[in-house]
This record gives structure tokens, C-alpha cells and sequence, in this order.
């Protein structure tokens, strides 16, 4: 049938237009606090890839700060916020821009400390967009443990069971009236500190003493069609493992996008959660199996540590875990850091009396001549701690025999004091002169007879 131009071009323009997916966009602010805590990015990036894996029309990317690119933050149907607040707080210098995203009836949700705007301008922005915030001298942040939350009747809430959690939960919140309480409980009084900016003050005691449930996430449906969704925990990475925690605020940034919440809540699930808080105390026990759940619920941790003198792999090395340390490695921890006294993790492996992870740390990397402080490399502390083994294995790795120390010493001036024979044939196989002389003037010969080496003379007096 043939149907007139004209027609079929009405026709078409009636046609419904396919909708494109809804764009979130989550900026994350930088890390700060001890391990495992306020690790902005590293938690952005689970809540993108369940995003990501949900099956909903949507796109989602991640922003490590503001975006440099304008157009990103313009073609965002929601903005999440997960960073510090105050001084720091990722939208500082950029009102404009977030006025005209809520101006243009977009989403906005933000995420624990974020919830803390110091700017008078964005106090304002927060309480027409967000619907609520953080307040100074009237809520507070202490860190406790929440049981017997509320959970309201709302999209936002779709699939969620309660939970029980420890977590900085800010609470006693400064909310609008028309905003709606998603997650509720009643915080132990003992939570609350000596009265002070965020640790109490007689209102919120009253409110406890009274057993009146404190919000601590809630939504809110503007007058210009934008929505708002505030969540106060998220202090401590691990509790992103938890799929109740973690499922909640999946459904609010998916309900401020616009889109339908599923009748199930936007399902996601991941690996175990690590039982130690840290890696460094994974680590320290030994576990090998909590230092991959913490690699996987957190791949920065591979270079983060809450000891900041040591390396998670240094610390592995040191402690002489070498299935946790051959873990790091495979991962890939550096291989080559140095500590205070200069030491390289090569240094503790060779202390550590170690050979495989001695040739584990030079197949990855290590540099084998670099000096300590006090002028020596892995080979001089091998050769005058007679470990054979990891000598060799530094030999094989590449290292230089013939490198000094900063008394002009050779590794074979180290064997000659203590070491065995194996260790001065050794040295000599890889070609150590023998014959040269320190900057005290003295020959590796020199050194056997001062300390009466008679394994090192057998050898060394032949040539």
C-alpha cells in the first residue's frame, strides 16, 4: 500500500523516540583517613560496577574529582557525591555548576562526609536539592553500631532486609520537612560524646533519651521534578561488602536517575568481606585467604597501608609470609621501595634468610645493588650472613659481586670474616678480584686472618 509523503512523514514524527539510557556520573573525592577508611574512589568504583551490571538503561562513569570536562557533568541525568565535606569537599568552587544540574530537575545524591557543606552557598543548594545535610553544633558523627534500623515503604527501600552494621552514622540530621526517613534507628546514647561541634549537644540527648528514631538516609521529590538522596554512612570501605548497605544506595542513585527502581531492588553480590579491618592485619595473621578478599574488595590496598613506613609487600616480606608476599606480587606490588634506613624489600627478603622470594622480587623488578644506609647491598648482608642460598639466587638475579660498600668493600671482604667456603668460592666463581683493597686498605686475605676465617684462608691464601 502506498501511503503519501505527507502522511508518512506525520506518521513518523508521532513514532515514540526509543529514550536514551540515563547517565549517572559519581565523583569521588580523594582518600583520606587510615586504611580502609574514606577510600572515596575505590568505593565509587563498586557502586559504578554494580551499576554498570544491573541490566538497567543506563550508562554510569567515575570522576577521581570534579570533572575537568564540563560537558560530563552537563550530560548527567544524576550526580552522586562521595568525598570529605567542608574545606574539602569535592564541589567547592563549582556551585554554578551544581546549581544549574538541579536546576535543570536533575538528580543529586550524596554520600557520608559529602553530607557536610561548608560553603553558605552550598548549605543553601543542599537543603533545596538534597533536602538535608550535616549540620555543625547540631548533628553529630560518632561511630557506632546500628541494629533494629527502620525501613520505610519506598522505591528506594525495594529489596532491602535489615541489617545490623557498625559504621560513623551521622545522625540528628538538619532535614526538611517533607523529606522522606529511608533507613531509621536509635543510636545508644553512649554513642554520643562530650557536648561539642559533632560529638553532642542537649537536643540530640533529648531526642535519644526520648527513643526518637534518628534518620540516616532519606529521600526527597523536588517541586521542580529533580529528586535527592542522602545516605550518612560509608566511612568504612568494608561495609560496601554488605549487599543490604550496598543495595540501598544502589536503589537511590538508580531513583534520583528517574528510572524505575526493580520490584527486587537493583540486585548485585560480591565476594565475601574481609575479616580483618585492614590489610596490614590480615597480613599480620598470616591469613591469605582475608589479604585476597581485601585485594578484592579493594585493589588500592595492594599499595596502601596503614603502616606508613612499610608497604603492605614489605610488611609480608618482614614478617616473612611468603605465600602472602608471592600474592602481593602476583597482584603487582612494587617491588623496589625503599624503607627509612634505606632498605629495599629485597634487603628484608635477604635478612629474612629467604631465596625464594629473593629470586621472586628480582623476577619482578627489584633492583639487586641498590645500598642501604649504612653502604651495603643484598649481596654484602647475604655474604656476611653465609645464606648460600640467597646468594646465589642474587647472583642469578643479576646483581653486581663487584659492587662496593661505603668502606670500599666487596661481598667477598663480608664472607671472608664468617663465611664458609661455599659462599668465598661462590664470590670467586662470579669473578671477585680478590686482591683489592678496601678504603681501610685491606684485602678479603686480610679480613680471614684478622678473624681466624680458616675456611676462607684454605681458599683465599692459595691465590
Amino acid at each position: 500500500m502506498h501511503v503519501p509523503r505527507p502522511i508518512l512523514c506525520l506518521l513518523l514524527a508521532l513514532a515514540p523516540l526509543s529514550a536514551a539510557p540515563k547517565a549517572i556520573l559519581i565523583i569521588a573525592g580523594p582518600k583520606s583517613h587510615a586504611a580502609g577508611q574514606h577510600e572515596h574512589p575505590a568505593g565509587c568504583e563498586v557502586l559504578a560496577k554494580h551499576l554498570a551490571a544491573s541490566g538497567l538503561d543506563l550508562t554510569v562513569e567515575v570522576s577521581n574529582g570534579w570533572p575537568q570536562d564540563a560537558a560530563k557533568l552537563a550530560a548527567a541525568d544524576a550526580l552522586v557525591i562521595y568525598g570529605d565535606g567542608m574545606d574539602q569537599h569535592p564541589a567547592n568552587g563549582h556551585l554554578a555548576e551544581l546549581r544549574a544540574h538541579y536546576t535543570a530537575g536533575k538528580g543529586l545524591a550524596v554520600i557520608h562526609w559529602a553530607l557536610e557543606p561548608g560553603a553558605p552557598e552550598l548549605v543553601k543548594l543542599f537543603d533545596e536539592a538534597l533536602g538535608g545535610r550535616f549540620e555543625v553544633d547540631w548533628s553529630v558523627n560518632p561511630i557506632w553500631h546500628m541494629t533494629q534500623p527502620i525501613l520505610a515503604s519506598h522505591p528506594v527501600t525495594r529489596g532491602v532486609a535489615p541489617f545490623e552494621m557498625e559504621d560513623e552514622f551521622y545522625y540528628h540530621l538538619r532535614l526538611r520537612a517533607d523529606a522522606t526517613p529511608l533507613l531509621q534507628a536509635l543510636p545508644p546514647a553512649a554513642s554520643l560524646g562530650a557536648d561539642g561541634p559533632r560529638s553532642g549537644n542537649p537536643t540530640v540527648r533529648k531526642e535519644l533519651a526520648d527513643k526518637v528514631p534518628q534518620t540516616l538516609a532519606w529521600a526527597v521529590a523536588n517541586p521542580n521534578k529533580s529528586r535527592g538522596f542522602g545516605f550518612s554512612g560509608g566511612h568504612f570501605h568494608r561495609n560496601w561488602a554488605n549487599e543490604d548497605f550496598r543495595q540501598l544506595v544502589l536503589n537511590g542513585i538508580v531513583w534520583i536517575a528517574g528510572l524505575e527502581v526493580p520490584p527486587q531492588g537493583v540486585v548485585s553480590t560480591v565476594a565475601a568481606a574481609p575479616a580483618t579491618q585492614t590489610i596490614d592485619e590480615a597480613i599480620a595473621r598470616g591469613d591469605l585467604a582475608d589479604v585476597r578478599l581485601h585485594l578484592a574488595a579493594n585493589p588500592a590496598s595492594l599499595l596502601q597501608s596503614g603502616d606508613k613506613a612499610r608497604s603492605p609487600l614489605a610488611q609480608a616480606v618482614l614478617r616473612n609470609k611468603t605465600e602472602i608476599a608471592l600474592l602481593l606480587l602476583e597482584s603487582g606490588a612494587k617491588a623496589d621501595d625503599q624503607d627509612a634506613a634505606q632498605r629495599s624489600i629485597l634487603h628484608l627478603a635477604v635478612e629474612r634468610n629467604n631465596p625464594l622470594l629473593v629470586a621472586a622480587l628480582l623476577k619482578s623488578g627489584a633492583k639487586p645493588d641498590v645500598r642501604d644506609k649504612a653502604g651495603w647491598t643484598p649481596l654484602h648482608h647475604a655474604a656476611a650472613k653465609n645464606q648460600l642460598d640467597s646468594a646465589k639466587a642474587l647472583l642469578a638475579g643479576g646483581a653486581n659481586p663487584m659492587v662496593l660498600s661505603e668502606l670500599g668493600g666487596t661481598p667477598l671482604h663480608e664472607a671472608a670474616a664468617s663465611g664458609s667456603a661455599a659462599m668465598v668460592q661462590l664470590l670467586l666463581d662470579h669473578k671477585v678480584d680478590p686482591t683489592l683493597k678496601s678504603k681501610e686498605g685491606v684485602t678479603a686475605l686480610d679480613i680471614a686472618k684478622k678473624y681466624d676465617n680458616q675456611a676462607a684462608l684454605a681458599i683465599l691464601s692459595k691465590l
